[in-house]
């Protein structure tokens, strides 16, 4: 976090978490995108149909849309965040 705050403003990290709720990155993108392959293989193979498997059938760490949203914590998010755009060399760890 110190680098992270160390490296950009505060009004940049702003804008960053804004861009990020509106173009997603990350792994939650990732996942997202793998549960749509799989979601689209396992459909393409159903004979006959059932019910569609959805990507999030396939993201079992993703709570169901339906589902209660909790808080959100800031600095867990801040530290998602600074992982993105740092990778793992974050907290003073070197490569």
């Amino acid at each position: 976090m110190r680098r992270l705050l160390a490296e950009i403003t505060s009004a940049e990290l702003t804008e960053y978490m804004a861009y990020e709720r509106l173009e997603p990155f990350g792994e939650a993108r990732a996942d997202l995108r793998a549960g749509i392959v799989a979601s689209t293989v396992a459909n393409h193979g159903m004979s006959p149909p059932r019910r569609p498997m959805r990507p999030l059938d396939f993201m079992p760490l993703v709570r169901e849309p339906d589902a209660p949203i909790r808080p959100a914590d800031p600095d867990q998010h801040a530290a998602l965040l600074a992982k993105t755009l740092f990778g793992d060399n974050v907290k003073g760890k070197t490569r």
